[in-house]
């Protein structure tokens, strides 16, 4: 009988052979080979007293063991049960430490058919004769499961294609994962799983072969993170990636590190994979609105029209038809590269907006969009591995159009979208934004490449001056509306001003607007949260009026417009509130607080204020869609700023705002914007009363917040997640704002990092009048306004304060 340190012995020597020669070590069949000796033995000298079979289904089934694999098992019993039969086969298994999985059944389970029992029964399909009667195993497979599926056919074959959308609905209905699920994901091994199943129970020839390629590359990988986790781990996640890549051969290239060339070929792998899949899926759902041609597309532009007749008649060419048009297309020379006929007829499936992602699509999976478009066929499968991105970036590119195709007519933004005269070239320009990030580029610098490729395209294509013109500067200023949001405070008149002069007039405006929200939309399904948009509206909106009514919004800071305001804010507050008590309140602050908070928000302030009086610190929390709002009032006190971001942290709250100003008559205000990713305090409402009384604890130095915050530093749940590292820059600007000093520190994103920025800066006598905190996967980018004494920082003192965050925020991410 095998004993578990010979067990191990095996699997560390199949690891050692695997890493060595991982593409042609044989680790699922040897592995199932393994179990099925140690089965054998195990069932040497047992005679059942029942009639019985002993069959290994799913993975087990298939010999297609990974390392972390679980062992399923079918006990099936003609007649009645016999534990002891089950004992005899499990409690050894158990002995040796494999995790199985079995299922117990006789003939009668199958007399009726049952949906929630699907993942049972495909996994039966898979089954695969051990031990006990071959007779009964035998009627099993060919007569009582097979005739529960042909009884029931249409009803399973429904439940497998349910199975499959719900699945695929899970992770976008892409293969395009930066961090894909090797077995669950589109293009994964569940992939190839579903479409034997549908073979199966069709009872039909394997006519649509899985290639062998993409098999065994899948298969490998797999083998590889379950050896590496020791686990049942799927996920090719960022570290993996690059380890892999180097087991398996993969050089740095002009394409992209390592990694990335390996992810690329994952992708297009992958694609191979879901494409079987889809054709097995139309013979279950049939092929609704699919259309044919029979041409041999000699032409090339008739693989164009094809397309362009289907985008018409809102239906997809049939697979027949794809096929032949990507035969043809290993023949076609560049006649099709940046055809002006091609582009035209490009565009004008673009002015068609319905439908056109899966036009678009198409047209790229069988490579006919990369041969009218050399640059886009170079960003195919194209891996940026930033942590933020979660979609290749062809994928990013085709989901920012499909975002504008979806966009609900009732959105605030369609009707901007109505408003272009052209807003297929805002398609054009969300196809072509990202093309510049085709070759290995610095972080960031991928604008400048884009936008000269597009100019070289849309010359070729021979587009009009103008139309051209509008693509470019789409393009050219793509991350603009995005940086004014999360790095400045638009707040500030002067912000509006410069990008007002930037955008030039509304067409531009509506089309960068547009622009940005697809794009930041289609990084990931996390990124675009109602604030931000909130805030992308309130910039474009406060753009739009300064580009129509000029100079004109300079007078709304003049003193009559003021006393209108302080009017309305009396008109909210107790009738014996007096006008000059405002006044009293708002001296000494930013006018754009006046002008850019809701009054009925700064009628409860200056309540708040009032309680000032009676104590010396007066605290509001308050919640607007997905976005809190604490609200700190206090004589000055030190380091005030980093204490409330510090106690923010401990609570894992995510801060992405903050202000702080005074009157003067030295009232300190700090308001603090942040969300709550895990909705801690919506789970634990009292959680928010703890906040209250840990923030006056912090602040009057009764608790020390550094030693509170020591325990969590430490603790593996903070711990940060291997993969990219991010070093530390720190860039001053003392030109775009006329009062303050503009910090802007890109670095590696860590538990209580605005905390210790925090308190470097107050610990060189510099206030923080606001700060804007972006998260980009692993990259912090925080941009603070400072001013000490009121003042801009002189340059010794920004030299002093860079040297002593990079030596602080290095040592916090060691």
């Amino acid at each position: 009988m095998t004993t578990r340190s010979e067990l191990k012995s095996f699997l560390d020597d199949l690891k050692l052979q695997f890493l060595e020669a991982p593409t042609t070590t044989t680790v699922e069949r040897t592995l199932s080979a393994k179990l099925d000796n140690v089965i054998r033995e195990i069932w040497a000298d047992y005679k059942p007293s029942q009639p019985f079979a002993l069959l290994a289904i799913g993975g087990y089934g298939r010999a297609t063991l990974h390392p972390g694999s679980d062992i399923d098992l079918l006990f099936f019993f003609k007649d009645r049960i016999d534990e002891d039969t089950i004992k005899t086969v499990l409690h050894p298994l158990w002995n040796l430490q494999f995790k199985v999985g079995h299922q117990i059944r006789h003939a009668a389970d199958f007399d009726n058919f049952d949906e929630g029992q699907m993942e049972s029964y495909t996994a039966f399909l898979d089954s695969r004769f051990l031990f006990g009667d071959p007779e009964i195993a035998g009627e099993f497979e060919s007569e009582i499961l097979r005739g529960l599926i042909r009884r029931h056919r249409v009803r399973f074959l429904n439940a497998l294609a349910a199975m499959k959308t719900a699945r695929y609905k899970q992770f976008g209905d892409t293969i395009f994962q930066l961090e894909p699920d090797l077995k669950e994901a589109p293009g994964g091994l569940r992939d190839v799983h579903w479409a034997g199943w549908v073979r199966k129970a069709l009872e039909a020839s394997n006519r649509h072969p899985i290639p062998s390629d993409a098999l065994k590359f899948h298969h490998c990988i797999r083998n590889f993170l379950h050896f590496s986790s020791t686990r049942n781990f799927n996920v090719l996640s960022f570290e993996f990636q690059e380890q892999i890549a180097g087991i398996l051969g993969y050089k740095d290239s002009e394409r992209g590190e390592a990694a990335e060339n390996l992810m690329r070929d994952y992708f297009l792998k992958a694609g191979e994979i879901a494409r079987k899949a889809s054709y097995w899926e139309e013979a279950i759902v049939g092929r609704p609105n699919s259309i044919s041609f029979t041409t041999d597309f000699a032409d090339p532009f008739e693989m164009i029209a094809a397309f362009a007749e289907a985008h018409r008649e809102k239906a997809r060419l049939d697979a027949a038809t794809l096929s032949a048009i990507q035969r043809r297309l290993v023949a076609v020379d560049g006649v099709l590269r940046n055809n002006p006929r091609a582009g035209r007829a490009i565009l004008e499936m673009m002015k068609d907006r319905a439908g056109i992602y899966d036009t678009l699509l198409a047209m790229h999976e069988v490579g006919l969009l990369g041969k009218i478009f050399p640059d886009f066929e170079e960003i195919r499968c194209r891996v940026i591995r930033d942590f933020f991105h979660k979609y290749t970036v062809d994928e990013h590119s085709l989901i920012a159009i499909r975002n504008i195709e979806e966009l609900p007519s009732a959105h605030r933004f369609a009707g901007l979208l109505n408003e272009l005269e052209h807003p297929e070239l805002l398609l054009l320009s969300l196809l072509f934004h990202d093309i510049g990030k085709s070759h290995r580029h610095d972080e960031g610098n991928h604008v400048h490449p884009s936008t000269e490729g597009v100019k070289t395209i849309l010359q070729k294509l021979e587009l009009p001056e103008e139309q051209a013109a509008k693509v470019v500067f789409a393009i050219k200023n793509h991350l603009e509306m995005s940086k004014i949001i999360m790095r400045r405070d638009f707040s500030d008149d002067e912000v509006i001003k410069q990008f007002a002069d930037l955008v030039g007039n509304t067409e531009n405006l509506r089309m960068l607007c547009l622009l940005t929200y697809a794009d930041v939309k289609a990084v990931n399904n996390e990124v675009l949260t109602p604030w931000k948009e909130d805030l992308m509206w309130q910039l474009y909106v406060e753009t739009y009026n300064r580009l129509m009514l000029g100079l004109a919004d300079d007078q709304y800071l003049q003193q009559p417009a003021l006393e209108t305001d302080i009017a309305e804010i009396t008109r909210l507050l107790p009738s014996r509130t007096q006008p000059q008590d405002i006044r009293n309140f708002l001296d000494g602050f930013p006018r754009q607080y006046l002008k850019n908070t809701p009054k009925k928000q700064i009628a409860e302030h200056f309540l708040l204020s009032r309680q000032l009086s009676a104590r010396p610190m007066v605290m509001h929390l308050a919640k607007s869609d997905s976005v809190y709002e604490l609200l700190v009032m206090t004589a000055d006190r030190p380091f005030l700023f980093s204490k409330i971001t510090g106690v923010l942290s401990y609570f894992g709250m995510n801060i992405v705002r903050g202000q702080a100003f005074s009157n003067r008559h030295g009232t300190i205000f700090d308001l603090i914007a942040f969300e709550d990713p895990d909705r801690y305090f919506e789970k634990n409402p009292s959680e928010e009363d703890h906040l209250a009384g840990l923030l006056t604890d912090v602040i009057n130095e009764t608790i020390q917040l550094d030693a509170l915050l020591q325990r969590k530093f430490s603790s593996v749940v903070f711990r940060q997640k291997k993969g990219l590292v991010v070093p530390t820059t720190i860039h001053f600007d003392d030109v775009f704002s006329e009062r303050c000093t503009i910090m802007e520190i890109v670095t590696q994103d860590a538990f209580g990092l605005l905390y210790r920025t925090g308190k470097v800066t107050s610990s060189h006598g510099c206030n923080i009048e606001v700060a804007l905190i972006t998260t980009e996967g692993h990259r912090a980018i925080d941009v603070f306004y400072l001013t000490r004494d009121g003042r801009k920082l002189p340059p010794e003192l920004e030299q002093e304060l860079e040297r002593d965050l990079v030596a602080e925020l290095s040592s916090g991410a060691s």
